[in-house]
């Protein structure tokens, strides 16, 4: 095979992830905003493939791949069935952007907030009775980045997240580990709403550190529950002062006469 047939063949198959891509976006998208009712068929593939412009072998693909992440149920001779909220896989990267997406804004912030403080206080304290030097090491290289972070940047996002899957990791709990993506997608939200949330929490993440170290498991949950806390209550004030500027401006436009 030559270079070019070679790069044909990339190219061809870079073009079919990216369909893949787009059907498995589109589909998923429809379903977790009730487009796609639960309970009832999926259109068939060769009808979907002309829709999304597809062939039926990657709307085959998709379908696989959203009944991965609970949204879809293929059965023989009957067709592929919708699922209810209850049996999607609300963990998966793409299911929670899609949930983003498609719900008002504070109830997706105070499910993911639930959540973290379900979880994050419980693995500080498991930290600090667990993590090793190494652990302890790379959550002081984590918040001496977010020291030096610009809080309007990728680069703060970026060492907040290293912080708390730090913890995490320190946990020694490898399905505590796994709920980084988690904390991911809720440090995204968080910075989305304001990223002043960064500056507000930032001490906390060393008193975090430091009960750690000090190997004060009770102290170490009870910082992790301040810091989410505190950064929850800021969140929360920025939504509503939000929501207010919004009404104002709604009702300062003019409205057309009947």
């Amino acid at each position: 095979m030559n270079n070019s047939d070679s790069g044909f063949l990339r190219a061809s198959s870079r073009r079919k992830r990216n369909l893949f891509s787009h059907v498995v976006e589109e589909l998923g998208s429809r379903i977790v905003r009730g487009d796609l009712k639960s309970g009832t068929t999926l259109p068939n593939e060769a009808d979907l493939g002309q829709e999304l412009g597809a062939s039926r072998s990657v709307v085959r693909e998709a379908v696989k791949s959203l009944a991965g992440k609970g949204l879809l149920e293929p059965r023989a001779r009957v067709g592929t069935r919708i699922l209810e909220s209850k049996y999607w896989n609300l963990l998966d990267l793409d299911v929670l952007s899609w949930r983003y997406a498609s719900m008002p804004r504070e109830q997706f912030f105070r499910e993911l907030f639930e959540i973290r403080r379900m979880i994050e206080p419980a693995a500080a304290a498991l930290a600090a009775e667990r993590a090793n030097d190494a652990d302890i090491a790379e959550m002081a290289l984590a918040y001496a980045a977010m020291e030096t972070a610009d809080q309007n940047s990728d680069g703060a996002i970026d060492a907040d997240l290293r912080f708390h899957r730090a913890v995490l990791a320190g946990s020694h709990n490898e399905l505590l580990t796994q709920m980084g993506c988690i904390i991911g997608v809720g440090l995204l939200i968080s910075f989305r709403i304001s990223s002043d949330s960064f500056g507000v929490s930032l001490l906390r993440h060393r008193y975090v550190i430091d009960a750690i170290r000090a190997r004060q498991p009770d102290r170490a949950s009870q910082e992790m529950e301040q810091l989410l806390a505190g950064t929850r209550s800021f969140l929360e004030s920025e939504l509503a002062n939000s929501s207010k500027r919004e009404a104002l401006v709604r009702a300062s436009v003019p409205r057309q006469s009947e």
